[in-house]
């Protein structure tokens, strides 16, 4: 019984232990992310106040009941900064991945098939990267109507064209690869290939875009809110509390201040994330050939000695 209590325990310490040698930057953004995913998941723990409710005279300076004052019909600007986290981290964790997915499998199969696949496929993605991003989400939203589930559609789609041409040139320098080739000559089928050779030696840098798609997936989904094809009233969402702010922002301040730090700071904090998995991943050649800072990286699924490849 006491070995079982204790075998989580154990885990924990050493993960914490592993943590002292990660980046501090990576570290300080997953505690930011962190603190933005509990407020998320629970915002009634946090809110002072009901978020649609107008429990006081509009734009009243801060208070003792209303900390950060309250909004134009009345109603707490606290609780609706936190219960915003409930809309904006979702989107921004949802789209971020779909980009990521949709945008890595595109790019790595077309970087890996090559040919003339590979040229007409970049020649959508060129379209895709010619329009701007907003004006590209906008017309979506338009298209496929409003809602929380359009939003991250359209975010997502106005971001796979970026990671696919990222993710295109990671399978075009892993394409000639000895163990590559030795699969391909094997009869190996493409999605094989793909799967268990170009993504997995793929996926730290393919990490480390997906956190800065993450940081955009931010800022556009505030720029939809804001321009009020976002997330939808009385449901708040940061980039709706910062247009509704634009008019008051004399009287009341902090109503647009808040919203905007929350931000910077999710968007920050997915940032961080992504310089501190590029630092770990510098260092992961070194780590792996021990010590050896000019060493060649090890490859996931590349032959070697024990397999009888050379060595």
């Amino acid at each position: 019984m006491q070995a079982t209590v204790l075998k989580p325990v154990l885990k924990l310490l050493r993960a914490i232990g592993r943590m002292r040698h990660e980046s501090p930057t990576l570290l300080i953004g997953l505690a930011i992310l962190a603190v933005f995913i509990v407020l998320a998941l629970f915002p009634g723990l946090f809110a002072p106040q009901d978020p649609k409710a107008t429990l006081a005279i509009p734009l009243a300076a801060p208070n003792s009941h209303n900390l950060l004052g309250t909004d134009e019909v009345g109603r707490d600007i606290l609780s609706r900064v936190i219960y915003s986290a409930r809309s904006d981290v979702p989107v921004s964790i949802a789209a971020g991945v779909l980009a990521a997915i949709g945008g890595a499998a595109f790019g790595l199969v077309s970087g890996y098939v090559g040919g003339f696949f590979d040229t007409a496929a970049m020649r959508f993605v060129d379209i895709g990267l010619a329009f701007p991003t907003v004006v590209l989400a906008l017309f979506l939203i338009i298209v496929l109507g409003r809602g929380e589930g359009t939003e991250i559609l359209a975010i997502a789609l106005v971001m796979m064209p970026s990671m696919a041409r990222f993710s295109r040139g990671a399978a075009l320098a892993l394409r000639p690869r000895a163990f590559v080739e030795a699969s391909r000559t094997s009869g190996a089928s493409v999605r094989h290939i793909v799967w268990r050779h170009i993504l997995p030696n793929a996926l730290s840098p393919l990490l480390v875009a997906a956190s800065v798609l993450a940081s955009a997936a931010v800022l556009l989904s505030a720029s939809l809110s804001y321009l009020g094809l976002g997330t939808q009233p009385p449901t708040p969402s940061w980039g709706q509390m910062l247009g509704s702010a634009f008019d008051v922002v004399y009287q009341a301040p902090l109503y647009g201040v808040v919203p905007g730090v929350c931000i910077v700071l999710l968007s920050g904090a997915y940032v961080m994330i992504g310089h501190g998995l590029r630092v770990r991943q510098a260092r992961g050649p070194a780590r792996i050939a021990g010590g050896a800072l000019d060493a060649d990286p090890v490859l996931v699924g590349a032959p070697t000695i024990a397999d009888g490849g050379p060595a």
